[in-house]
C-alpha cells in the first residue's frame, strides 16, 4: 500500500498545532513564568554546573556554556523581523537556560533537502553534533560508528517526565533507537494510537432503512448494499475506496483486510518465531476476495481506479457515501463536508468487525521513525537529554506561553525547538479526560488541550453553526466518537503492530518502492476482476524472488539485535 502514514501525519499535526496553540493562549496572562525544572520562583539558571555535568540530575546548566551544532530544516517556520533560524527564542531559551549555544552548521528550506543534505553529511562521515535522523539513517550510522551511545546520560540525565514519556507506549519507541542493547537516539514519539482504524457509518440512513450496526464483515457488506439500492438515482455509493488503496487515512481497505487477521505493509511473528511481511501471507487472500466480490456487485465507485481520497471526500460530502473504512480523524477533514451540507448526517465510528467470529486485531502504526542522535566523540552527549527535558517541561507539562506563540503577530515559536516528541496517548488521554468530565462534571483535574476540546463539543449541543466543533465531539466526545471506539478495543487487547520498528534496511532501500508497486498492482487487479486470487500466489513468489528473501533476512537480524 502507497502513502501508508501520509494522511495521519497532517492530520496528527494539526491537532498537534492546536493544542500548543491553545496552551500558549491559556498561559499568556500567568504573572509567573515557569522554569525549566517546573518552579516558578528561582530560575533554573541560577544553579551552577560543572564543566563535566554528567554526574547532575536532570536541569543542571552548562557553566561555562557549550557550544552545540546541528543542521535544521525552516520549512513552515516565520520568523519576527529581525529574527531567524539562527537566532530565535528557543536559541535565546537554550542558552540562557541550559547553557547550551546552538549553531546551525547548515540550513535547508524544505524537508526533502534536510534528507539530500543529511545523506551527504553521512556518505561523507562529516556530520553536526546533533541531528534528527529516519531509521534507516540511524542505523547505517551505527553500524558506521558515528553516533554516540546515550545509555548512561539518558539514565543519569533524563526527567522523571522525559522517562515516562518515552515509555509512555510500553517502550516501543526507545526499543527502535536501541542496538545491541545500547541506546542511540531519543525517539520523537507520536501518537500511534491514532492509526488504529474504525468504520465510519452514516447512522441516520441506518436508522431509516431500519438497519443494525454490523457485528460481522458480512453485515458490512449488507448494509453497502442497502445503502446503494436505497437511492433510486444510482448514486450513491456501497463502499468508499480510492485509487490509492490507503492502509491507513480515509478512506481505506487496510482495516477492512484486519477483519481477516492480514496486515498489508506490517510484519508478523511466524510460528518459527521469525518475522514475514504481512502482505505476503494466505489471510491476504480472503480479505481480497472479499472487495473483488464487493466490486462485481456493484458495490463500489465504477471509477474508484482512477479516483484519489480528494475524489471520495467530494463524493461524501455530496451526501452519496455513507460507510468507509477510515482513520479516526475523518470528522476533521474527510465527513466534515458531508455534515455541513447536510445538517442531518449523524456519523458514527464501529470497531473493525471480524471476518470469523474470532476478534479482529487491527494494525496500530509504529510510534516514531525519526530519532535526535548525537555525533560520537562530542564531548556533551547529555546535552540532547536535557534539550529533550527542557521540551518536554516547557510543552507538555507547564507550557511556557513566550516559548509558544506571538500573540500579537500570530507567529508561532515552537517550530524552533531543537530537540522535540509528542505524548504517545496524547488524544486517547484527552478522550479519557472529557468522557470523564461529561460524566461528572468535574473539569478541575483537565489539561488544556482536554479542556479546549471539551468547551468546543460543549459549544456545539447549543450552536451549530462550526462544523469543526461537530468534528471533535465525533473525534474526542463520546456516543460512537472515534477515540471511545479506539479505546474499548485496546482494553480488549485487539491492537496489532508490526514486529519491525527499524525503519528501513539496505535491501529496503533499494527494492522496497518497486516491490510495493507491485504489491498495488496485484490488489487492484484482483479487486477489479482482471486477474483471479492465482495472482495474489505469483505476487507471493516474485515478491521473495525480487529482494524480499534479502530484506526479511535483515528485517530478522534487526529483530534479533533489537532483543
Amino acid at each position: 500500500m502507497q502513502h501508508r502514514t501520509r494522511k495521519i501525519k497532517i492530520v496528527t499535526l494539526l491537532l498537534v498545532l492546536a493544542v500548543l496553540f491553545v496552551s500558549a493562549c491559556s498561559k499568556s496572562n500567568n504573572e509567573s513564568k515557569p522554569t525549566a525544572s517546573g518552579g516558578t520562583s528561582t530560575p533554573a539558571s541560577t544553579g551552577a554546573a560543572s564543566k563535566e555535568p554528567a554526574n547532575k540530575g536532570p536541569f543542571s546548566k552548562f557553566d561555562p556554556p557549550i557550544e552545540l551544532k546541528t543542521g535544521r530544516n525552516t520549512e513552515g517556520m516565520k520568523f519576527e523581523e529581525g529574527r531567524s533560524i539562527d537566532d530565535n527564542q528557543y536559541y535565546d531559551a537554550y542558552r540562557d537556560q541550559l547553557g547550551i549555544k546552538v549553531k546551525n552548521e547548515w540550513v535547508v528550506s524544505n524537508g526533502e533537502g534536510y534528507q539530500n543534505k543529511l545523506n551527504v553529511s553521512i556518505a561523507s562521515g562529516s556530520i553536526p553534533d546533533l541531528l534528527v535522523v529516519n531509521g534507516a539513517q540511524l542505523r547505517s550510522m551505527i553500524e558506521a560508528d558515528m553516533v554516540a551511545d546515550l545509555t548512561d546520560v539518558y539514565n543519569k540525565r533524563a526527567s522523571e517526565n522525559t522517562k515516562k514519556m518515552m515509555m509512555a507506549d510500553g517502550g516501543v519507541a526507545m526499543k527502535a533507537a536501541t542496538y545491541g542493547g545500547k541506546l542511540y537516539g531519543l525517539p520523537i514519539t507520536a501518537s500511534a494510537i491514532d492509526s488504529v482504524g474504525v468504520l465510519w457509518i452514516r447512522d441516520d440512513w441506518l436508522k431509516k432503512l431500519n438497519l443494525n450496526p454490523p457485528q460481522t464483515i458480512q453485515d458490512v457488506v449488507t448494509i453497502a448494499q442497502a445503502f446503494k439500492d436505497s437511492d433510486p438515482t444510482g448514486k450513491t455509493v456501497g463502499f468508499g475506496m480510492s485509487k490509492e488503496l490507503q492502509s491507513m487515512g480515509s478512506p481505506n481497505i487496510g482495516k477492512l483486510l484486519n477483519a481477516f487477521h492480514a496486515y498489508p505493509d506490517s510484519w508478523v511473528k511466524g510460528s518459527d518465531g521469525k518475522l514475514v511481511y504481512g502482505s505476503t501471507l494466505p489471510e491476504m487472500k480472503k480479505g481480497l476476495a472479499l472487495l473483488a466480490e464487493m466490486n462485481k456487485k456493484g458495490l463500489m465507485d465504477k471509477e474508484f481506479g482512477v479516483k484519489d481520497v480528494t475524489k471520495v471526500i467530494e463524493t461524501i460530502s455530496a451526501g452519496k457515501l455513507g460507510l468507509f473504512f477510515g482513520d479516526m480523524a475523518a470528522p476533521l477533514y474527510a465527513i466534515n463536508g458531508s455534515k455541513k451540507n447536510d445538517p442531518n448526517a449523524e456519523w458514527s465510528a464501529y470497531p473493525i468487525p471480524s471476518a470469523d467470529g474470532q476478534p479482529a486485531l487491527v494494525e496500530m502504526g509504529g510510534l516514531a521513525d525519526q530519532y535526535h542522535v548525537i555525533r560520537k566523540g562530542y564531548k556533551h552527549p547529555e546535552a540532547v537529554v536535557e534539550l529533550m527535558n527542557f521540551w518536554i517541561e516547557k510543552n507538555w507539562i507547564n507550557p511556557d506561553a513566550p516559548l509558544s506563540r506571538n500573540e500579537k503577530t500570530g507567529i508561532m515559536y515552537y517550530p524552533y525547538g531543537l530537540v522535540t516528541s509528542s505524548p504517545p496517548t496524547k488524544n486517547l488521554d484527552a478522550h479519557l479526560e472529557i468522557a470523564d468530565a461529561l460524566a461528572t462534571g468535574n473539569e478541575s483535574k483537565m489539561s488544556t488541550e482536554s479542556k479546549y476540546y471539551l468547551d468546543k463539543i460543549k459549544k456545539w449541543k447549543n450552536d451549530k453553526s462550526d462544523v469543526g466543533d461537530w468534528g471533535l465531539d465525533r473525534v474526542f466526545g463520546v456516543n460512537k466518537s472515534s477515540m471511545e471506539v479506539i479505546q474499548k478495543m485496546k482494553q480488549n487487547n485487539q491492537l496489532h503492530m508490526s514486529g519491525f520498528l527499524g525503519g528501513s534496511t539496505p535491501a529496503m532501500a533499494e527494492k522496497f518502492a518497486s516491490l510495493r508497486k507491485m504489491e498495488q498492482v496485484m490488489v487492484m487487479k484482483i479487486i477489479l476482476g482482471s486477474a483471479g486470487l492465482e495472482e495474489f500466489d505469483k505476487f507471493v513468489s516474485d515478491w521473495y524472488k525480487q529482494g524480499g528473501d534479502q530484506i526479511t533476512k535483515e528485517v530478522n537480524d534487526w529483530y534479533e539485535k533489537s532483543k
